[in-house]
């Protein structure tokens, strides 16, 4: 197998060696603009090439055949390294780094989502395959598989279906010594001793498989034969011995399918109709490879990090078609991923105290990936949320109740969404990231196991790491300083996510991968905000005396529209708690305000004081989750005992 990289710039003569090309030397069937005139490769995939270089001893070498261009993401910074090795320009990727097993079964993944995202956005024409008809479910004559499709259905079948390989194969030596009195009865003569009939021939219970046997002896030999030839690494039975290479490449393409069709008629089962259309596929793929003007197949797509989007979006965000309207904004910017979750600030816990998480990809670490135009974007995509849910129809029909706001879109896409409190007019805030691909750091060999594709990035986090939280909260938006709950006031944070896992959970056939995805993935983007929160802001809660009194609700409006201009953007009333004000004032601007630097504090500290209020110092996991009220005397306010 040659293992190639997305933009590593290569010799012209090795990849004349790999790649395929005409008499002339010139490169054919391969998309346009795939070798770049700097030689290096704009596109990720796979291929095969029909008519691999000679080698030393003046043979091809049919494992060469194999070219998988990984994604750039491999590299390191200085896109030099792979797994800790040089990338030759000139010879193929050394695997002594990596274990061959590993980067065959990365290529399949890689190769896997192209496919997966073909079949979700059919009409992107950034992924490439030869004019040939689709070839995904093999069951036509017409169809034209390729050697990854009929690979990935091999492994499939046999993962779905190990049982049944142990089933067939018991069955089979099962009943061989039993008698069978009808068959003995009928076909075979018999004396009389008496009144007693002697049988002295007797028919034994046999029940006859050879015909489902042969059919998963040619599925075995096939894998066999894949994983001889190519040195991809395919399961094995203890009960079917598979047949040698030289015998099963004598069956390639036009005698294998002779074979095939003398025994179709002989399935009924779904199972076994399913595996002969796999082996079909095979014999059909085959019989291609073995022709002499065989040129080359292949998958490849020019925008590998459309493929990343659609990998993060299906793992992290919400689907369903108003979703995907949400995202088209008037503006003719789209959203990448979008989906809703618990709001921030004391949420109830119910489908009515939601708010929008908003995301975007990048699947590669440059270091001008969130230049300003990224970050004043992804800015934009907030808002334009925002817009979408205070439609006309809502500005006309708003109340000051809650649950009237809530009906307002009790039927639409916003449905159970709370952007704005309606007695402090303060705004729910809105997470909003950038996701970023990573690998973990290569340490040595023994790392590449199964761990390796949940590696933790940061030995204190799983899967998930937030980083550059100082950088971007230099550059969050807002109109007016100090004003956490204002609707200009957006904060902005940065994920690297483990490429390997993203990729593994994407095309895995187990939902249960996703969904386990999903839900770390949502957590962990919620607690690194409130860390965020954490770190930039103090939080208390501030109750008027007698909160449990009958004309409370309306001393807290009298509150709040008295003080309105120095609490406005400052204060938030969520819906769990509705006789609580929650009050963010900035840790930096607090702490500076002895010195004369803001008043901000000092102005709502004489507000609450003059009120006798009761104030509770917070913490954002407590906002956030069923945490205890910590009462402590912090800045001189006054705590109840």
């Amino acid at each position: 197998m040659i293992f190639l990289f997305e933009q590593f710039a290569y010799s012209l003569d090795y990849l004349k060696k790999v790649l395929p090309t005409d008499k002339e030397g010139r490169f054919k069937g391969l998309p346009n603009g795939f070798v770049g005139r700097d030689c290096k490769l704009d596109g990720v995939g796979y291929l095969f090439n029909g008519n691999p270089a000679r080698n030393s001893t003046g043979k091809k070498d049919v494992s060469d055949s194999i070219v998988f261009v990984l994604p750039k993401v491999f590299l390191d910074e200085n896109g030099t390294k792979a797994f800790g090795e040089d990338v030759p320009s000139a010879n193929n990727f050394k695997v002594s780094a990596a274990p061959k097993e590993f980067l065959s079964q990365l290529s399949l993944w890689v190769c896997s989502s192209i496919g997966l995202y073909r079949l979700s956005c059919p009409n992107d024409k950034e992924v490439h395959v030869p004019d040939a008809p689709d070839a995904h479910h093999f069951s036509s004559d017409k169809l034209a598989p390729t050697l990854i499709d009929v690979m990935n259905s091999m492994k499939l079948f046999y993962a779905e279906n190990k049982n049944l390989f142990v089933f067939t194969a018991k069955n089979k030596h099962s009943g061989n010594n039993r008698i069978d009195w009808r068959r003995t009865v009928v076909h075979t003569q018999s004396f009389m001793q008496g009144d007693t009939p002697i049988y002295m021939e007797l028919e034994n219970k046999k029940k006859v498989f050879d015909l489902d046997d042969r059919l998963l002896v040619l599925y075995f030999s096939a894998m066999h034969y894949i994983e001889e030839t190519f040195g991809f690494k395919m399961p094995h039975s203890e009960f079917y011995a598979p047949m040698r290479v030289n015998e099963f490449r004598r069956l390639l393409g036009h005698r294998g399918l002779v074979e095939l069709r003398r025994i179709k008629h002989k399935y009924f089962a779904d199972k076994f109709l399913r595996l002969y259309n796999i082996v079909k596929a095979f014999f059909e793929w085959g019989g291609n490879f073995s022709a002499s003007d065989y040129s080359s197949e292949y998958l490849l797509t020019s925008k590998y990090n459309n493929v990343f989007e659609a990998m993060i979006d299906k793992l992290v965000g919400d689907e369903s078609r108003d979703i995907d309207s949400l995202k088209q904004n008037d503006d003719g910017k789209i959203i990448d991923h979008l989906y809703k979750e618990k709001s921030l600030v004391f949420a109830s816990g119910t489908d009515d105290d939601l708010i929008w998480h908003i995301g975007d990809s990048k699947y590669y670490k440059e270091d001008n990936d969130l230049d300003p135009k990224s970050i004043a974007k992804q800015y934009t995509y907030a808002k334009n949320i925002v817009q979408d849910f205070f439609s006309p129809d809502y500005v006309e029909k708003e109340t000051d109740k809650d649950a009237d706001n809530a009906k307002l879109h009790e039927k639409g896409i916003h449905k159970g969404v709370r952007y704005r409190d309606p007695l402090t007019e303060g705004y729910s805030i809105t997470p909003n990231f950038f996701l970023r691909g990573e690998l973990p750091p290569y340490e040595n060999r023994s790392q590449f196991q199964e761990s390796y594709f949940r590696a933790e990035i940061d030995p204190k986090d799983s899967k998930l790491i937030n980083i550059d939280s100082q950088n971007l909260w230099d550059k969050r938006n807002r109109h007016f300083k100090n004003r956490l709950f204002d609707r200009d006031t957006l904060l902005l944070q940065v994920y690297n996510v483990n490429f390997l896992y993203v990729l593994k959970a994407y095309t895995s056939k187990r939902s249960s991968l996703c969904d386990e995805f999903k839900r770390d993935a949502r957590e962990k983007f919620r607690r690194n905000f409130l860390s965020l929160l954490r770190e930039k802001y103090y939080f208390w809660a501030i109750y008027l005396p007698n909160w449990e009194s009958a004309d409370y609700k309306d001393r807290l409006e009298k509150f709040v529209n008295d003080n309105f201009r120095k609490l406005v953007g400052r204060v938030f009333r969520s819906e769990a708690t509705p006789k609580c004000l929650i009050l963010a004032l900035e840790r930096d601007i607090v702490d500076n305000s002895e010195d004369g630097a803001d008043d901000d504090y000092r102005k709502i500290r004489e507000i609450v004081d003059g009120n006798n209020c009761d104030v509770f110092s917070l913490l954002p996991e407590e906002i956030w989750g069923d945490g205890q009220i910590r009462r402590d005397d912090m800045y001189g306010w006054r705590m109840p005992q």
